[in-house]
Parts: structure tokens; C-alpha cells; sequence
């Protein structure tokens, strides 16, 4: 298993313009760029007019924008940088497939639209597709930089590192789903042999070798609230999800706890913190909701088993399951 752990930690600023979210840039600018620039700049703003908004569904660009004439001048150009990259993404994608369908046909005549092979077929044979074709990929974000290794990151990875270790997917172990896992969560609750936390079993014994990504995210103080020193590690999923080579893959978001408190507290709020995640990465970062679902096991499943508070235990796995159905 790789694991990246990115913490809340300030780094320099550059601050991105409205015309870096123009197409031409857009080709190059990820969701975790934009992203990491949106938390820093407005964090004092989004303290101050949206302390209560969540990332997901949307809202939290929402609400900075309904108090644009607030905010700080840092803050209403990362807004305004954010919801063009948003947009272009989104209409870049939505078109990619009709702008493309010549190339496709004479470069890649036995992948189906839809296949999640397509853009890994791109990927290989760009140099047959034309320019145009090219460019609205590039505008869609499916070539944008999947790169970890910022001041930000305790482990250096490198961009394609990062995709193996979301690509393969292990066959050895049962399949997982989110209504699995939350059956065994539960189940774990009531056995009185897993009462003491010291050196408890793990509730899935090959969860820590499947291929996943292991991302520390911080919350809010008991709260699901993604706390915008990690909104850039929320947008590095979102940037790895729609890498060229994962795109035919569903994954479980499976969000977990350390060991203090309440166990059935801390199967609920790890549930709430996974389900704020995904929604998220639907909206504003437009992954289907088909690929994703999301589990919280508590502190049923430590990293650490022989440190229950330990903070290592506090986590956020995005876990391939499979291929799209």
C-alpha cells in the first residue's frame, strides 16, 4: 500500500487570476491547485460569512459567492478562478466525446464510447487526434497534473506512483461495498471480544493492502465540515479520479477515527466525514456518483491498532472496488 498524508501546513501562495482559468490554462491547473489557493485565501472570509458550509453540493462557493461584496480581494479572485475552472471543466467533458468521435473511430476503433478504456486509448495514440480533439481533453482536466509532491506532503510520491497505487486492484480478498462494511461496523459494536481498543482485530484484514490512496483530512472540531487547510487534498482526489487510467474504476471513500470517545459516536461521525467527501468530489468536481460510495468504520479498523490515539488512525481511504459496471 502507498500512502499520502497531506496536513494542514501553509505554503506559499501564487495567486492564480480570472484569465488562469481560461481554457488555455485549464490544461494545466488541477482542482488541488485551485482548490489549496481557494482555502488559503479565504479562509479568514469563508471564517467569518460561512463557518456552518460544508465544500460538498456546491455551497461553499455558493456562499462566498453571495458575499463577494465582502470578501477580501484575495477571496473574489479565487472564487471567480475556481467556478471558471469549474465550468470549463464541465463543458469540456460534456462535449469531449462529440468533438472527439472522428479521432476515436480512426484511432481507437475497438473501444466503445463510454468504455473506460477510451481516454487510456487516448492517452496512448494522441498524436492521431486532432488539435482540437486535443485541446477540449486537455480543458476537461483529464490531463491535468496529478502531482503530491508539494511542502504540503510527508510522503514524496511522484505523479504516476500515485496512480499505481489507485490502479491495480487486488483480487485476492472478497469484494467490498459500502453496505458490507457498514454491516461488519456494526456487527463489531455488539462483540464483546472487541470491546478493549488496544491491538483490536481489524474489521477487514487485507483492507490496508488493496489499492488505495490514505489521505489525512482535517475536520472541524466533532463536525463532517472539511476545514479549508484541506480543501487541496479533497481536490488531489478529485484530480487523480479523472487521470486517463482511472477512469473506468468505482471507489469507497472509507473514512476512519482514532480510538478516543465513544465508539458508536465514532462510527456515525466517520460515517458524516466520508459522506461529506463524496459529496464533494460529485459537487463542485463533478465525479459521477456512480463511481464513489462512502463508508465510515470509526475506529473499527486502526492503522495503528497498538496506539489507539494515535492521530495516525484519523484518515480518509479512497479504495478501488472495481471496474464500472
Amino acid at each position: 500500500m502507498i500512502q499520502l498524508k497531506i496536513n494542514p501546513i501553509a505554503i506559499a501562495a501564487f495567486l492564480l487570476s480570472v484569465a488562469a482559468a481560461s481554457s488555455s490554462h485549464a490544461q494545466t491547473v488541477g482542482y488541488a491547485d485551485a482548490l489549496q489557493q481557494l482555502g488559503q485565501s479565504c479562509s479568514g472570509d469563508i471564517a467569518k460569512f460561512c463557518k456552518a458550509v460544508n465544500l460538498g453540493g456546491g455551497k461553499m462557493i455558493q456562499c462566498l459567492t453571495e458575499h463577494n461584496a465582502s470578501v477580501s480581494a484575495a477571496c473574489k479572485t479565487s472564487v471567480a478562478t475556481t467556478k471558471a475552472l469549474l465550468a470549463t471543466r464541465a463543458q469540456a467533458r460534456a462535449a469531449v466525446t462529440k468533438v472527439c468521435a472522428p479521432d476515436i473511430i480512426r484511432a481507437c476503433p475497438d473501444v466503445k464510447p463510454g468504455d473506460g478504456n477510451l481516454l487510456e486509448c487516448y492517452q496512448k495514440a494522441k498524436h492521431l487526434f486532432t488539435p482540437q480533439c486535443r485541446k477540449t481533453v486537455a480543458d476537461a482536466g483529464y490531463e491535468a497534473k496529478v502531482d503530491p509532491n508539494t511542502p504540503t506532503t510527508q510522503v514524496a510520491l511522484g505523479s504516476a506512483d500515485l496512480i499505481t497505487s489507485l490502479q491495480g486492484v487486488e483480487q485476492a480478498g472478497p469484494a467490498l461495498t459500502a453496505a458490507s462494511l457498514r454491516q461488519m461496523a456494526a456487527q463489531s459494536l455488539k462483540d464483546p471480544s472487541r470491546t478493549s481498543r488496544m491491538n483490536r482485530a481489524p474489521l477487514v484484514g487485507d483492507l490496508e493492502k488493496r489499492s488505495q490512496l490514505t489521505i489525512a483530512i482535517q475536520f472541524d472540531l466533532n463536525s463532517a465540515r472539511i476545514n479549508p487547510a484541506s480543501f487541496q487534498a479533497v481536490g488531489l482526489m478529485a484530480d487523480a479520479l479523472y487521470h486517463p487510467y482511472l477512469q473506468g474504476y468505482r471507489f469507497l471513500v472509507v473514512g476512519h477515527t482514532d480510538g478516543k470517545g465513544n465508539r458508536e459516536y465514532n462510527l456515525k461521525l466517520s460515517q458524516q466525514r466520508a459522506d461529506a467527501i463524496r459529496a464533494a468530489l460529485i459537487n463542485p468536481f463533478g465525479i459521477a456518483a456512480s463511481r464513489i460510495e462512502a463508508v465510515g468504520l470509526g475506529e473499527e479498523q486502526l492503522l495503528k491498532p497498538a496506539d489507539p490515539e494515535a492521530s495516525e488512525n484519523r484518515r480518509v481511504q479512497l479504495i478501488n472496488v472495481g471496474p464500472v459496471r
